[in-house]
């Protein structure tokens, strides 16, 4: 359930004040980290784990239908891009990022990478990495009962 207390948590920490563990944190420059429940947070106020659940409903079997299984994942990639982040968060997460970048967005994990020009564009940026984890390639490495783990996701300004 949603609460009126949620909305002071912050979508965006900066590096020097992140607890959390981190691969390899980015030396000299400004970088924050969005956390992991801000992923968990827009999966389940969209209700995107019931709607991407009944996207890949009969896909895996026996034999897998390799076609059927990309429409599927393209289909999830969709709902993931055409969802929306609270506002407050959004607002928030704009707000605490300079008005200037590059930005670079990526998962502490490495893999993909992100650019944004700007603060409105990291958010964008970051809706594509969630998205990202809806590709065939994902979607098959994690089989017919995966779903991805939230995690947290780095955003360093360079230039």
């Amino acid at each position: 359930m949603f609460h009126d207390g949620d909305l002071a948590l912050r979508p965006l920490v900066p590096l020097a004040a992140w607890e959390g563990e981190l691969d390899a944190p980015p030396e000299g420059a400004e970088a924050w980290v969005v956390p992991a429940w801000v992923e968990e947070e827009f999966y389940r106020l969209n209700n995107l784990r019931f709607q991407i659940g009944r996207v890949f409903e009969g896909v895996w079997g026996v034999r897998v239908d390799e076609d059927r299984l990309a429409r599927a994942a393209e289909k999830a990639r969709a709902l993931v891009r055409g969802s929306y982040l609270v506002s407050e968060r959004a607002e928030a997460f704009t707000a605490a990022l300079p008005p200037a970048g590059p930005f670079v967005l990526r998962r502490p994990k490495g893999g993909r990478e992100e650019e944004a020009e700007g603060p409105l564009e990291a958010l964008w940026a970051l809706k594509r990495l969630w998205a990202a984890r809806w590709s065939l390639d994902e979607v098959i490495a994690r089989g017919p009962d995966g779903w991805p783990e939230p995690a947290p996701v780095v955003v360093e300004r360079r230039g």
